[in-house]
Order: structure tokens, then sequence, then C-alpha cells
């Protein structure tokens, strides 16, 4: 249970009698250029009960010493979590003389001037105004600014303290000499109140049922419509293998291109279900959009041609486009017609660009003539980037949560009109859009995948796995496209599949490894997701892997299955090692378990709380599946894609052994305690094999067998 403890001038938060954070101080900056350190006034404590059921209430009042600034900090203690509001305001007599002002950044600022004694911490700070990253330390004072969600974990329990962009203002942590500062800031001037639900701060023995509890939550009280992932529909078409056009052609895109790759991936027999032509396509001014139109020098039938070429021919089901949140990256050229015939749906910020505009109603229309168009055109989902950027566009002009909030609701009324709401939200990881987006589903969760980094996948997978574990409670997250032939290939495969998100790549003409895709996929495109966001397994939370020599492991589950990827990133380019075993894996049921290796086929019987020791080369990646063992015989699954279980539709135990159905043919593998006698394959019998890496696996071949399998196994007793 939270509680506070006020005694003469410090308050201080307890968590089962146990302070969590202490020393509690209230400040304020004016556009005066004057910080005003407030000073404890009054308290009010209430018991309240509402639909959550009862809270205790803890009201602190603060103001300066002529009380012209004052500020409220409300606490409600629900038992295991507890949010946070501010009311703060300043007293202007006389209307008609000079005005104070809160500044637009870091108007109000809580700051706490420490946290329990022991304690390790791992924050997701905004290291580019599109994306974070998370930073591991043992010390307040090192938290970086633009914070957005703070892992802590002492002996007892875990606490997640997570930041609020609410309508109007954005709440941030930071760490500085004199402590840990939460500082809310409406990025915008000429506000004397600020009223704003500022953080909430939950404890649990589960981290990542905390951080998902936390956001479902703080959703709950938020002024805007927000939905946790749990309550959004994944989109249909990014259940399928894609192809994207940005690594492979960049802004060189063009009708040719296009059509000669879905050529090469025809003639491969790659079941490429939707394509994506990003940045390039649009008839653009130098930064600008000119019109609604393709480039006509690149594609000189109109978009409409590629895209029936694309369906027609060649087998690809769905088409998207990219654009950005303010049509394209300086937003609208002014001196177009298309900003003319729009005039009434833009917006002219005070630096003079021109986007669509951020209020909703005003907004939707320039969305819904573009997007209109698009649908006509064939184009079936659109890529969004650049969304952080609205901070950038609206600064001095709107509050950052009015901004967001009516930028992102204008944008997904016209996609879920035109497009069932199919949507990938890109360079928007900022505050401001992850706490403003209604209702879409999928949002990009690192920085860009570069095929030409020659170390690029270190950071990329350090972003997405630590990202993911605060990100992935709001979104499914897009972990960017890869290359299939490339020296990071297999590693980015395997990120690929443990993300849970969509899968998708964009090698250039004639250079796309099938190899590297048909683990990933079923023959007809359909990917072979996990359950839900990958997150990083629990001993690796708080531990850098790219700075210390441990893999970097990431945790996800397929229909009762645990699965885990490991990989080196340590910067040291050495071998790593570290363990593995089922308790890596949240909530896995079952006492007894197969921990298969998928890449070199190898399997060992743990118990629950057993492990085994694993190493990694330089570079070096794995997959693991956690295999609840059932009764005599155990499935494996298809020993042919990474996660082998996920093609198992259904099983049944039988009085002689084991009969199940396949979502197609492929080597299915299984273990078995007594001596398999006979298998038949849609009620033909075919030959047990005994798999030549691990003579305790049985392997059934129906790799020609087409559509569904009905599989039976018969054991000794």
């Amino acid at each position: 249970m939270f509680q506070f403890d006020k005694k003469q001038d410090v308050l201080d938060c307890l968590y089962h009698n146990q302070r969590i954070l202490s020393g509690i101080q209230v400040s304020v900056n004016l556009d005066s250029h004057s910080t005003l350190s407030l000073d404890f006034k009054t308290a009010e404590e209430n018991t309240v009960e509402d639909n959550r059921g009862t809270y205790k209430e803890y009201s602190y009042h603060y103001s300066d010493d002529l009380e012209t600034v004052t500020a409220a900090l409300t606490f409600r203690c629900y038992g295991s979590f507890m949010t946070t509001f501010v009311n703060a305001s300043i007293k202007n007599d006389e209307l008609f003389k000079k005005q104070a002002y809160f500044t637009p950044q870091q108007a109000i600022t809580i700051t706490i001037t420490n946290l329990m004694e022991e304690y390790q911490a791992m924050a997701n700070y905004q290291h580019k105004d599109w994306w974070t990253r998370p930073f591991f330390t043992n010390n307040i004072k090192e938290i970086p600014e633009r914070t957005q969600s703070l892992l802590l974990k002492n002996d007892n329990s875990y606490f997640h303290l997570l930041p609020v962009c609410d309508k109007e203002a954005r709440t941030d942590l930071i760490g500085t000499e004199t402590g840990l500062q939460i500082s809310v800031s409406p990025f915008h001037g000429g506000y004397d109140q600020i009223c704003t639900f500022a953080f909430i701060f939950g404890a649990s023995k589960d981290p990542f049922q905390l951080v998902n509890d936390n956001v479902k939550t703080a959703s709950s009280f938020c002024g805007q419509s927000v939905l946790p992932r749990e309550e959004k529909s994944y989109p249909e078409i990014l259940d399928y293998l894609g192809w994207c056009s940005w690594d492979a052609f960049y802004h060189a895109v063009n009708e040719e291109g296009i059509l000669t790759k879905a050529e090469e991936l025809q003639q491969k027999n790659l079941p490429v279900k939707w394509m994506m032509i990003d940045d390039g396509w649009s008839e653009v001014n130098g930064k600008k959009l000119q019109s609604f139109d393709a480039d006509q020098e690149k594609f000189p039938n109109g978009l409409s041609s590629t895209v029936s070429s694309l369906k027609k021919k060649f087998g690809v089901n769905w088409v998207g486009v990219w654009h950005t949140l303010a049509g394209y990256w300086e937003g609208i050229a002014p001196d177009s017609s298309l900003a003319k015939s729009l005039e009434k749906h833009l917006y002219q910020a005070k630096n003079g660009s021109l986007i669509p505009s951020p209020n909703a109603e005003e907004g939707f229309g320039f969305w819904h003539a573009w997007h209109s168009k698009l649908k006509k055109d064939g184009i079936d989902f659109v890529k969004v980037d650049s969304q952080s950027a609205i901070t950038n566009f609206m600064a001095h002009n709107q509050s950052v949560g009015e901004a967001a909030s009516g930028a992102h609701t204008a944008l997904e009324a016209s996609c879920s009109l035109h497009f069932n709401n199919t949507v990938i939200n890109c360079m928007g990881m900022a505050e401001e859009n992850i706490w403003h987006r209604p209702y879409s589903a999928v949002s990009r969760n690192s920085d860009d995948f570069v095929p030409q980094e020659l170390n690029g996948f270190k950071e990329h997978a350090l972003q997405n796995a630590y990202n993911s574990l605060y990100h992935g409670a709001f979104y499914w997250g897009d972990w960017d496209m890869y290359w299939t032939k490339n020296h990071d290939d297999q590693q980015n495969m395997i990120l690929r599949v443990i993300s849970g998100g969509p899968i998708y790549f964009s090698d250039a003409v004639d250079a796309t490894n099938p190899e590297m895709i048909w683990p990933l996929i079923y023959e007809d495109g359909r990917i072979i997701r996990c359950d839900q966001p990958g997150v990083p397994t629990e001993d690796c939370l708080f531990i850098d892997p790219f700075k210390t020599k441990v893999p970097l492991k990431i945790w996800n589950s397929s229909k009762g299955v645990g699965v885990v990827a490991a990989f080196n990133i340590f910067e040291g380019n050495e071998i790593v090692r570290g363990s593995i075993g089922p308790n890596d894996v949240t909530n896995l049921a079952g006492d007894e378990f197969i921990l298969f290796d998928v890449l070199k086929k190898r399997h060992w019987k743990l118990k629950k709380e057993e492990r085994i020791n694993i190493e990694l080369a330089e570079n070096g990646s794995a997959i693991y599946l956690l295999i609840p063992v059932t009764d005599s015989i155990t499935p494996i699954g298809l020993i042919n894609k990474f996660i082998c279980n996920h093609a198992i539709i259904n099983s049944w135990n039988t009085e002689s052994g084991l009969k199940l159905t396949l979502k197609e043919g492929g080597v299915f593998a299984f273990l078995s305690k007594g001596q398999p006698l006979k298998a038949t394959v849609n009620g033909e019998v075919v030959p047990i094999e005994t798999y030549s890496v691990n003579q305790h696996i049985y392997t059934i071949d129906c790799q020609t067998i087409d559509g569904e399998v009905l599989l039976e196994v018969e054991i000794a007793d």
C-alpha cells in the first residue's frame, strides 16, 4: 500500500512502510526567467471510493511567499499503484497590466531528492526527437533528459514510474545533482494555469505485468482517447509477409523498379502479400508536398497502374504508401494548387510551415481528400512517418497535448474510414504521439535498420528489446525491415520472429535470399507471429548487454510454448556466456519442459527451476523453445520453422499415441518416452526417422503435402 508521510518540510512516499520516494519538493519556472521554489502550506487526506475500489487521497498545497503562484499535488493511492495530478496557477491581478505565465518547458518541476537505499534502474529516454533507447544506472542523478519510462528494482519489488502526456502538458524525467526531476511542460506559452495528470507510479513482483497494468490504468485516467495494446486489433494485412521499397531504392523508387522486384519475388515463389512504396513516390517541391499525385517521371502511368500490376500480375494482395504526418517532411508547398484547394483544412504555423490542421475536424478534411484518392488508386494502407515533428511544427502555436491529439485524431479517423485503420506509425516515439493515437495498433519500436552499418545490429537489437518493455504495452512494435542477404541477416530474422509484430524485408532487386524468410512464414505468406511483443528476460532488465559480457535475451510465447531469442551484442566482440531456463518466460505453465535449440536441433529436459549454460560467439544468435512435456509424446512441431509449434492447430492424446493437425506440411518432430511404431499422414503410412543430430528426436517428413495435415503416431506401451 502506498502512503505519504509529511514531517516538517519533508514529504516522503512509502510503500509497505518503506521509503521509496524521499524529499519531494515543488518549483515553477516563469516567463520572466525566474525560478520559484514553492513552500509547503497545507495538507489534506481523504478516503475515497470509485469504480476501482477504495483509495487514500493526499493533497499537498504549495505557494511562494506572496501566494501569487500556487501548486497542488494530489496523489491517489490505490494499493499497488498511485496516480499523481498537478494543478498550478499564477494569480494575475488587473488584466490590463503585464501578465506572468509559466514557461513553455519545465513549467512545473517536482524534485525527488532520493530514492530507496539500494536500487537498479532502467530508463527509456528520447535520445532523438523520434526515438527512445534504454539507459542503465543505479544513480537517479544520471537519468537522461526526456526519460519516458523508468523501471526500478530493489530487494523486495519492482517499481515503475510512467510519465503521461495529457490533454495539454507533457511530463518528463531527468536526473540532476539535486535528485530526480519530474517536469511538466505544455511546450506553449501564455498559460497561467496548468492542470494535468502527470504520472503513475506502481509496484509489483512481476515487472512485465507492472508496466502493462500501469499503461492500462493510466489510459483510463487520461483526458483523451488512448487505448492499451490489449484493447486494440492487430491489422490483418500485417499478419502476412511484406516488402518495403526503402532500403532497396531509397528516394529513387519508381514503377519499373518495383515491378522488377515483384517479378523476382514471384520467380522465387516467395508469397509476399503486401508491398510498401516508401518515401520518394510523391510529387514534391523540395521537401514540401506539391500534390496528391505520384511523381510523373517515376510513375509515368500513375500510381494506380503500378498498384494494378502488382495485384493482377504478381499476386500481391495489398499495397501501401508512405507519407508523413505533415504531408511531407516540411509540410505542404504554399504556392501549390493543393494548398489553395484545401486551404480551410491546413494550418500556417508561426515558423511559416503549412501543415494539415491539428484541429481534428479541420485536419480530417485534408486526410479524407488524400486517402480517398489513394483508395481509388488501389492503396490499402499507409505508413505515416515523422510523427514526432508535430511538436517542432507547433512549438509556440499550441500546447503539445492539444496539437498531438488533434493531429492523430484527424489522421486515424481517415485511416479508419479508408483503410480499416491499417497504419504503421513511424518516427513517433515521443510521449505526445504515444499517448494521443486513439486506435492504431502498430508503431515503429526503434531507430532505423541501416543495412550498411557493420555494427548496426547491436544498437538496433538493444533499442527494440528494451523499448518494447513500455512501448509494447501501448502498441505492437514494428521492429523495422531487414535485408535477407547481409552481414547480419540471420540475427535480424531471429529478431523479427521474436518481435511479435510485422515481418517485412527491403532487399534490392536480385538480392533476396528465400532461405532467410521461409523459417518465418507459411506457404500462404502468413507470418509465424508470437503472441505478444517480445521483451527482455527478467535477468536482463537492468544489465546493458552492449557493455557487459552477457547475452541479450528476449522472451515471448506461442500457444503455450515459451520462446527465447539470444544475441551477442557485446561491444568487445568476444564470446558471451549466460543461462536459459523455463523461468525466463513469465507465467509459463508446466512443471517439466523440453528446451529445444531451434538452430542446432538439440534438446534438454528441464524442471521449472533448472537452467542450462549457453554461450554465443561474436555476433552470434540463437533461438530456443520451452515446450511443456505432455504425456508419452511431446510434439515439437515443424522444425523447418523457427516457431516450430505454431503450425499445430489441434492435438489429441490417444490410447495408442498422438493425433494432431498441422497448418501445412513440413518436417514434423516429436519426443517419445516409448518406441514409435507407426505414423500416418492423411491416412497414409509414412516412415519415422531418428533425427541425425539428436537420437532422441523423431521426425516425420510431410513436406510434399499441400494444405492441412492430419498426422497420427502410435507408440509401444
